[in-house]
C-alpha cells in the first residue's frame, strides 16, 4: 500500500537525508540494547518518546567508531551504557551564562549597581 503524499511527513518537518536517516536508525538500534537507559530517558505520557539528546549521544558514539574504520553494525554493538550514561544535561535554573556574572560587578559596564565615586 502506497501512502498519500500528505501522510509521508505528517509532522510537517523536513525530510531527513539518507545518511542522517541511517545514523538515526543505528542509534535506535544501539539504544534498544539498553532498555533500562532508554526507559529512564523517555518522556511524554506513558513514555511515548525517547530523549533526542540520548539518540544524539548514541549517534555520536557510533559515528566516532565508523569514522575510525569500524563497520556500522560493529559500532552499534560496541556502544556502552557508560557512554550513554555519560551524557550530562545542565538544568536551566542552575545554568548561569558567563556574561551574567559581569552584570553583577559593581560599577562595571552593564552593571546593575551604580558606580561609586565622582565623575
Amino acid at each position: 500500500m502506497k501512502l498519500p503524499d500528505e501522510l509521508k511527513h505528517p509532522s510537517g518537518g523536513e525530510h531527513v537525508d539518507e545518511l542522517a536517516h541511517n545514523v538515526l536508525s543505528l542509534a535506535h538500534e544501539a539504544l534498544d540494547r539498553f532498555p533500562e537507559v532508554k526507559r529512564r530517558n523517555m518522556f511524554l505520557a506513558g513514555g511515548a518518546a525517547v530523549s533526542s539528546a540520548l539518540v544524539i549521544a548514541a549517534g555520536v558514539a557510533i559515528m566516532k567508531r565508523v569514522r575510525a574504520g569500524q563497520r556500522p553494525e560493529d559500532a552499534v554493538q560496541d556502544v556502552t551504557e557508560e557512554e550513554l550514561e555519560g551524557l550530562r544535561l545542565v538544568e536551566r535554573e542552575h545554568y548561569r551564562p558567563p556574561a551574567a556574572e559581569d552584570e553583577t560587578t559593581e560599577g562595571g559596564e552593564g552593571s546593575t549597581k551604580p558606580a561609586t565615586g565622582t565623575d
